[in-house]
């Protein structure tokens, strides 16, 4: 049976150690020459003063950004890094969903006309109604 990618793993959450988050890459960085060039920065940082640069309360280390990077360049663990990421909410999306609401208009008051409905309502007929059972008593 297949490993669960989404299952914490020797006590730790999969969706805070993330290759994206590791390197500080946003997921939707294209090119391998800025993402190479991303890492590379990255690596230097972790190189000189790790404590700078925790994820989530945990250290990374040269070996860690590494690993990374060899996870961002596989198409596979791209995506399933992709999946484990969550994105900022853009701001642009927040704007296009809060939509003002209405102003308030008080609704007019009901005019009742007599004179209107009589002319509306047919004639008093006397009524005919069917016999529900016609062969019974």
């Amino acid at each position: 049976m297949a490993e669960n990618p989404w299952a914490w793993q020797d006590g730790r959450n999969p969706y805070t150690w993330t290759p994206f988050q590791v390197l500080d890459l946003p997921p939707d960085t294209a090119g391998r020459a800025a993402i190479d060039a991303h890492v590379r920065k990255r690596r230097g940082r972790v190189a000189r003063a790790p404590e700078r640069y925790p994820v989530f309360g945990r250290i990374p280390t040269v070996a860690d950004v590494n690993e990374a990077a060899e996870q961002i360049r596989d198409p596979e663990a791209r995506l399933l890094a992709e999946l484990r990421t969550h994105r900022p909410e853009r701001a642009d999306a927040a704007e296009r969903v809060a939509v003002p609401a209405p102003p308030e208009i008080p609704a007019p008051e009901p005019v009742v006309r007599a004179d209107a409905l009589y002319r509306l309502v047919p004639p008093p007929a006397p009524r005919h109604f069917e016999r529900l059972w016609p062969h019974g008593g």
